[in-house]
């Protein structure tokens, strides 16, 4: 099985600073070890080169044996020794090494010679050699033991040194992580309607500060892209008002009864979706503020009257539901726009005899319903896309009425839901509202 690094950049940390610690601990270890080997064998060599040399000098003046019995001992468990070309033992003090005698170099250039727990080193005299030679598993000798004694309690120092460094090194990776959270949490909000945020410039790792900028300099031109397609569509859709309204008035003098009808029709129909369009287009650009207490029954109350006399005249019904809802901070004016654009998709898309009902409440909700024909459910999850119409309609329309509803509802972060009415037949709308009105009563 492969072995993956963690994704999560903390992770990756973490595993870095655990394998860091553990690399320099054994390294820190075995180096340690080695130095102070290296120190003590360099200690070692100098006393017996030493030793050597105040035996040579007090045999210029005296015989080996009693060179050998008056010079001074510097060190514990050492052997003196001076021998012949031919290795024939002339004077000796100390226990007997004959392994080492027999094997030691007889060279100009002493040097530190061992074999297995003795060390030792020769020293030319004239014809002879002076051997000094010192058994490390003596007694006497502490080095070694100096040695091993610090290297147990130097590992039992490095041990918890080595896991306290992986340790520190999450908690600063945590910290760092914890920044970009808190960035990648504004990034997220981000959206239609908080373009003018920005991620914070100088709290972030200077290696991820350029990505915050070329973020930031994205959303500068998001931003002013969105402002130009609103404004080009409203524009685009002002333009358009004035010859359409020409045309209207021209459209009243024709002659010919049908053909300026027809004209009528189709001129209110242009003018209408030119509406929208502005509408739509004013939606687009973010609300300034949080809105004012919003009274839902009341506003159900006020479009049911308004439309009422239209509906009317269609051979429809429309009623009124009002179960209480809460009163709510929103933009009233645009409330206003999608509830008309509601009851108006009601009316325009059902046939004579369809009762619609607008029920206000319970909570921050409402809903606007009709008894119109079964809607196949395949229709549903299109109804909000913009410009989309329904195959089977004989009704001249954009598309854009729900799209307007659903654009008001996430601009007051509010969710819309569209199913089958009761029983299944027609058409039900909910928009359902989060945010009460601070300091607002509910009723």
């Amino acid at each position: 099985m492969r072995l993956r690094a963690p994704r999560s950049l903390a992770g990756q940390f973490a595993l870095l600073h655990v394998g860091v610690a553990l690399v320099a601990a054994v390294v820190l270890a075995f180096g340690t070890g080695a130095l102070l080997h290296h120190a003590a064998r360099h200690y070692q060599r100098e006393v017996l080169r030493r030793q050597a040399r105040g035996v040579a000098v007090a045999m210029r003046t005296r015989p080996a044996a009693e060179a050998l019995g008056e010079v001074d001992i510097l060190a514990g468990g050492l052997t003196l020794s001076v021998v012949d070309r031919r290795r024939r033992m002339e004077a000796q003090r100390g226990p007997q090494r004959p392994e080492i005698l027999a094997t030691i170099p007889l060279v100009r250039v002493g040097r530190l010679y061992r074999r297995g727990p003795l060390a030792a080193v020769s020293l030319p005299v004239g014809d002879r050699w002076i051997v000094v030679a010192q058994d490390d598993a003596a007694p006497e000798v502490v080095t070694d033991d100096i040695v091993r004694a610090f290297l147990k309690r130097f590992a039992l120092l490095l041990l918890p040194v080595a896991m306290l460094a992986p340790l520190a090194g999450a908690w600063l990776t945590r910290r760092l992580t914890r920044r970009m959270s808190r960035a990648s949490g504004i990034a997220a909000a981000i959206g239609p309607d908080t373009l003018d945020r920005r991620l914070p410039r100088g709290t972030l790792p200077t290696e991820v500060e350029p990505l915050a900028v070329a973020t930031n300099a994205a959303l500068d031109r998001l931003e002013q892209a969105f402002a130009r397609q609103a404004a080009f569509a409203a524009d685009v859709a002002h333009e358009l008002r004035t010859p359409l309204a020409v045309i209207r008035v021209r459209a009243d003098t024709v002659g010919d009864a049908a053909l300026r009808d027809t004209l009528v029709v189709q001129v209110d129909r242009a003018a209408r979706v030119i509406g929208q369009l502005m509408e739509l287009a004013g939606l687009e650009r973010p609300f300034a503020d949080a809105g004012e207490a919003v009274d839902l029954s009341a506003l159900a109350r006020g479009v049911v009257a308004q439309r009422a006399p239209a509906i009317l005249d269609g051979g429809r019904t429309i009623m009124l539901d009002d179960r209480h809802p809460h009163s709510i901070a929103a933009h009233p004016g645009a409330l206003l726009l999608a509830l008309v654009n509601l009851v108006d998709n009601a009316m325009r898309h059902t046939p004579p005899g369809t009762t619609i009902v607008v029920t206000a409440g319970p909570g921050p909700r409402i809903a606007v319903c009709d008894d119109g024909p079964v809607v196949p459910a395949a229709q549903f999850e299109h109804m909000a896309t913009r410009f989309w119409r329904r195959p089977d309609t004989i009704v001249e329309g954009s598309g854009l009425g729900l799209s307007i509803v659903t654009r008001v509802v996430e601009a007051h972060h509010g969710r819309l839901d569209v199913a089958p009415g009761p029983g299944g037949r027609g058409v039900q709308v909910v928009m359902t509202f989060v945010d009460a009105a601070p300091g607002v009563p509910q009723h």
